[in-house]
Order: structure tokens, then C-alpha cells, then sequence
């Protein structure tokens, strides 16, 4: 009875010795990677976003947007397409307790999500921005959600801002 076992467990083992190499060549095939081009051209249009930001340049802002993209800001205000991006954030700039302090990048990652399409985290830590009454906003932490669709060029087609804020602060 053992020595049956023994033949069986063998010849389990032997089959999955077979079907290892048909595994790992399957699997491996469907784990993607972004090419290191792409992966450069879509970390510089996050660049442009974040030197947008500390310049106060719309057009940089919004210049990596689909026509028809989908942005919400931290606050949950939506608006659809390149021009109405260009609008607000052209606004936004001009309003000083916005715009008060500075923003680093802390992370960002980029995560294959189909052919042509990839989604793109980042963490911004901000310190020294106000509340409309001038008083300070306190240390403040945003994430971006970015879908960028490659059709010719990178295209962002969803940007969403998430805000983390101190447990200590109700509202902005």
C-alpha cells in the first residue's frame, strides 16, 4: 500500500514537472511590464503636472489630458475634457491661500492595467497652504489616481485627488 502511494506520488510529481514549464511560459505572458519609454514619458507628464503646480501654469497643467478626460479634484468639484481642466485649474492658480506653501512628490507608482493603458498613483505632501481665512491648512497629504491610455501619445483620460488630512482638522 505505501509503495502505490509512493508510485502515485511520483507520478503526480512527474506531471507537474511536466506542466511547470507550460505554467510559467502562460503566466509569464500575462504578467505585463510598461516598456522603460513608455514608463519615462508617462513620469515626465507627471512631472510637468508638478512643475505646473509650483509655477502656476494651467496650460502645463491640463497639456496631458484626453479631450474628454475626467477630473475630480480633493474637494469631489468634477468637470469633463481638456478645456474645462484648463479653466479651473487656471482659477485654482490665482487664488493665493491655494496656491500658499509647497509640494513634494513622496511616491509614485505605475501599474499596467491593459494594452495601452496604465494607472499611475502619486503622493504629494503639501505644508504651508491656507484656508481662505489665512490661517494655515496644516500638513496635508493628496494622492493623484492617474489613467493614462496611450492612443499615439500618453494621454491622461481620469485624474482623481484624494485628500488625507489630520484627524485633528474637521474641514479645510
Amino acid at each position: 500500500m505505501k509503495i502505490h502511494r509512493l508510485v502515485c506520488n511520483r507520478k503526480s510529481m512527474k506531471n507537474i514537472l511536466l506542466l511547470f514549464p507550460l505554467l510559467t511560459i502562460t503566466f509569464s505572458s500575462m504578467a505585463q511590464v510598461i516598456s522603460e519609454n513608455d514608463s519615462t514619458l508617462i513620469v515626465q507628464k507627471i512631472e510637468d503636472w508638478n512643475t505646473a503646480w509650483s509655477t502656476k501654469d494651467a496650460a502645463l497643467a491640463a497639456k496631458w489630458y484626453s479631450d474628454d478626460a475626467e477630473f475630480t479634484n480633493a474637494f469631489g468639484f468634477s468637470m469633463v475634457g481638456k478645456e474645462a481642466i484648463n479653466e479651473y485649474l487656471t482659477e485654482v492658480f490665482k487664488m493665493d491661500f491655494v496656491m500658499a506653501g509647497v509640494s513634494e512628490q513622496t511616491s509614485l507608482k505605475l501599474k499596467y492595467i491593459a494594452e495601452n493603458t496604465v494607472l499611475v498613483v502619486s503622493t504629494i505632501s503639501r505644508k504651508g497652504q491656507k484656508l481662505n481665512n489665512d490661517e494655515e491648512l496644516g500638513p496635508r497629504r493628496t494622492t493623484h489616481h492617474r489613467l493614462f491610455k496611450k492612443e499615439g501619445d500618453w494621454r491622461i483620460v481620469a485624474h482623481l485627488i484624494s485628500d488625507a488630512r489630520s484627524i485633528d482638522r474637521s474641514k479645510h
